[in-house]
């Protein structure tokens, strides 16, 4: 477990809501719900042998995890399934121990293809079409597409035997020479094109051969023809009340966010005294080991929401190899707020109690910003420290104010702690690759950029290393080699 998660589980809410986890490239490998985010996503991290092996062969490839609070265990679960399709993450399919969607699996690779409900995807040439969280739903259309196609459903097909499907006409029948390859795959590739919702396209196809089958006379593949179209339009419109509906729902999901989120931020200008609700925030935080690679974070949220294009983050300088938080917040909102004419928001947040807020409010004032208000915010209680104020200010519990502040809290401490942590890591990779014979500054930038951290360089090949622009075969021996050195002299 790193320093991002150790810090992050200190902060984690007691609410309902989503988890992502992420790996060192930042992909989202998976994504979970909880009822209490505190209680579920401490488990992970917990030593307990009742973790399956896959359970902590992921949380070993955890690098960061973000979470998404949400009103209740509910709209944790929808937010919960949209995300899983948004990212697919490899975790949510390969865990046994939490839920496994469905996919509609279609053999395309055979002859005569099968369309069937699968739960595992294999690399076999098949096609797969999910996940679909409603696994009723799935079922429903399972079979309504097998009415309107009638496709095979025997595992394994005996030429020159018909089963009872043939008899009740729910197959075609392949088996018995009742429908030759070519039409049949026809069929299938009208299927996949119906799952991919080009059900439009279907319509026509079905349409146009249906009137050449009446033109040729073959009047019961004509037959045939028209009631699969009949059907595509009845399902059609079926789905396209679905998707009015989800659309609706959707819009009125983001409309209830949407006033949470404005009625937070009016709460907030409420619990502070602010004549107007603010509607631009910028909030500070510091982060550094012992005073090295000191670094700060500005986070802007405007109308509640993150605005990440504004974020920007600093490198220390006053306070480099002694830490002081004081220091280096002067420093911080001194390039921020020193010019008289900079730009101001609605409401300066510092992440700090009474001196962070006291050294900051040197510099803004006096840079000769009377107007704009800046607040301390203490970790410990939540308390929320104004100028000029002895006692702090307790926000509700369970107030969407608090909640709000929290959020633009923690987000400017995850942006410092990430800045940090690269800082840290290009120094502690310098530091090591100075000691290798032949790898000068532009050689250790171009491994740097290349793997991103020591750990990666250490892993890797001699081959590997001669191939990256600008190294070659000696350099790249030498840089192997030293790290194979190192791991004989740890035995």
């Amino acid at each position: 477990m790193n320093e991002i998660i150790a810090e992050k589980l200190q902060l984690l809410p007691e609410r309902s809501g989503v988890y992502l986890m992420k790996d060192e490239k930042g992909i989202i490998i998976y994504v979970g719900k909880a009822v209490i985010l505190k209680n579920r996503v401490r488990q992970y991290f917990q030593q307990n042998h009742q973790h399956s092996p896959k359970v902590r062969a992921m949380v070993e490839r955890i690098a960061d995890f973000e979470i998404i609070i949400t009103g209740s265990e509910v709209e944790a679960l929808i937010l919960e399934c949209n995300l899983i399709k948004k990212y697919r993450p490899k975790y949510n399919i390969s865990l046994k121990d939490d839920k496994m969607y469905p996919y509609l699996k279609v053999t395309v690779q055979e002859a005569f293809p099968r369309v069937f409900i699968s739960r595992k995807v294999l690399k076999d040439g098949a096609r797969y079409f999910g996940p679909y969280t409603d696994v009723g739903a799935l079922h429903d259309c399972v079979r309504l597409l097998k009415k309107m196609f009638h496709f095979r459903t025997c595992r394994n097909m005996k030429m020159g035997t018909s089963c009872l499907e043939f008899h009740i006409r729910g197959c075609l029948a392949p088996c018995i020479g009742q429908v030759d390859e070519g039409e049949y795959r026809s069929m299938i590739q009208k299927i996949c094109l119906f799952l991919d919702g080009r059900t439009k396209q279907v319509e026509a196809d079905l349409k146009s051969q249906m009137e050449a089958a009446a033109e040729e006379l073959a009047f019961e593949r004509a037959a045939r023809l028209r009631d699969q179209l009949q059907a595509v339009q009845k399902l059609a419109e079926m789905q396209r009340g679905v998707i009015r509906r989800e659309r609706e729902e959707g819009i009125n999901r983001l409309q209830r966010v949407y006033d949470q989120t404005a009625g937070a931020v009016e709460e907030l200008g409420r619990y502070l005294g602010l004549r107007v609700p603010p509607y631009r925030m910028e909030c500070f935080d510091i982060s550094h080991m012992q005073g090295s690679e000191t670094v700060a974070s500005m986070v802007v949220f405007e109308g509640g929401i993150a605005r990440k294009s504004a974020y920007r983050r600093f490198k220390i300088r006053s306070a480099e190899g002694k830490p002081d938080d004081f220091k280096s917040m002067r420093e911080v909102t001194a390039r921020r707020y020193g010019a008289p004419e900079a730009e101001l928001p609605d409401l300066i947040v510092i992440d700090g109690g009474k001196g962070q807020l006291s050294s900051a409010l040197e510099i803004i004032r006096g840079a000769g910003h009377l107007q704009v208000p800046v607040i301390g915010l203490a970790k410990r209680e939540e308390e929320v420290f104004l100028e000029g104020e002895h006692e702090p200010v307790i926000l509700p519990r369970d107030s969407q104010a608090l909640f709000l502040i929290q959020r633009i809290r923690d987000e400017a401490h995850r942006f410092a702690i990430t800045y940090h942590r690269r800082l840290r890591g290009k120094r502690n990779l310098v530091s090591v690759l100075d000691h290798i014979e032949g790898i000068g500054p532009k050689r250790r930038q171009i491994l740097y950029d290349h793997y991103g951290d020591i750990e990666k360089i250490r892993r890797a090949s001699a081959e590997e290393m001669s191939s990256l622009p600008g190294m070659n075969t000696p350099a790249a021996e030498a840089v192997y080699n030293f790290f194979q050195a190192q791991k004989y002299l740890r035995k």
